[in-house]
């Protein structure tokens, strides 16, 4: 066996110049990078005319829901939703969406905009 650095004369006529390497190399990389951006291009521009299998309107039990439950309500966060649970434990359940202008720091504006996605169904009773 020859020097494995020392090239076949056979495979020597096969291989290319090194500037024709880079040309290929560039080639490909530019041909690789323009069906990237038309596949991805593609998904964004046909994302919108597909029908959503997304999220549904859903109405949320205050008197259910858990504190990371209630922070999907518009204008709940964690502050907020702390205060609905724990009013809620120390009162009682809440007889209707109103009943959330009790609880410190959530205004007339905020109960408003939860009557669309809220919901006071009674307490939960054990089976």
């Amino acid at each position: 066996m020859g020097d494995p650095h020392t090239p076949d004369p056979a495979f020597a006529e096969a291989v290319l110049p090194p500037s024709r390497r880079r040309l290929l190399l560039r080639l490909w990389a530019a041909c690789t990078l323009l069906l990237a951006v038309r596949a991805f291009a593609h998904g964004m521009l046909t994302a919108n005319v597909r029908p959503s299998l997304g999220a549904l309107p859903t109405v949320i039990d205050i008197n259910r829901a858990s504190v990371a439950e209630l922070q999907a309500l518009p204008g709940i966060g964690p502050t907020r939703a702390e205060a609905i649970v724990l009013h809620r434990v120390r009162h009682g359940p809440f007889s209707d969406v109103d009943g959330l202008l009790l609880v410190d720091g959530i205004g007339d504006d905020t109960v408003a905009s939860l009557r669309s996605c809220a919901v006071a169904v009674g307490p939960h009773e054990p089976k």
